[in-house]
């Protein structure tokens, strides 16, 4: 199961920590207003759409945040639970939760020591080389994710039935193809028009 279940991401190097839009406004804006403020409709419509996809992708994050904090738990941490619930052994290595979970190897060794002490996860003996060791879930955390993943996949399928099959599907799509623009969205030499370039992207 992938992040979206998880409830939250990272990027490298970075905690697993709610995204940072905290001042986004909390009404929108009239386009109309914007429109004429940036002399351009089309802009205004990029700009406020941009800005309602924020503030939906900022409070359905944080109504997540809240619904795992019932449970004692922290995006971080379901995140972590769930990459070792559906890992196909049931163990990984350090390194590839640090990989899976988008984070450095010393964030994920805290989010370990964390897990630890909640006693959500446990440590197994590397079979042929000591400096290793696997992760894999205690007992606790089992019992753990078998009592909220349904709750928390309810709660997600019922905010999500609103779309229609046909309206996700284009809406996965449409969410696709901003997440390949998003270069345009970085700064770039003082030269470049902004304009949006073609970029490869891995699908799976």
């Amino acid at each position: 199961m992938h992040r979206p279940v998880a409830g939250g991401g990272a990027l490298r190097g970075e905690p697993l920590t709610s995204p940072g839009v905290g001042l986004l406004l909390r009404e929108l804006p009239d386009r109309g207003a914007v429109a004429q403020v940036l002399g351009s409709r089309t802009d205004a419509e990029a700009v406020v759409t941009l800005l309602e996809l924020l503030r939906v992708a900022r409070d359905a994050y944080g109504a997540m945040q809240s619904s795992l904090g019932r449970h004692g738990l922290t995006d971080a941490k379901w995140a972590l639970l769930m990459q070792l619930h559906t890992a196909p052994s049931g163990k990984l290595l350090p390194s590839a939760l640090a990989s899976r979970l988008l984070v450095t190897k010393g964030a994920v060794s805290a989010l370990l020591r964390g897990a630890e002490r909640a006693r959500l996860i446990r440590r197994l003996t590397h079979p042929t080389d000591r400096r290793k060791y696997y992760v894999a879930l205690a007992p606790r955390g089992r019992r753990v994710v078998a009592r909220v993943l349904p709750l928390h996949t309810r709660r997600i399928a019922a905010y999500m039935s609103v779309l229609s099959e046909a309206e996700r599907r284009s809406l996965g799509e449409a969410l696709g193809k901003l997440h390949a623009a998003l270069p345009a969205l970085c700064p770039r030499s003082p030269g470049d028009s902004g304009r949006v370039h073609k970029t490869s992207r891995r699908i799976g």
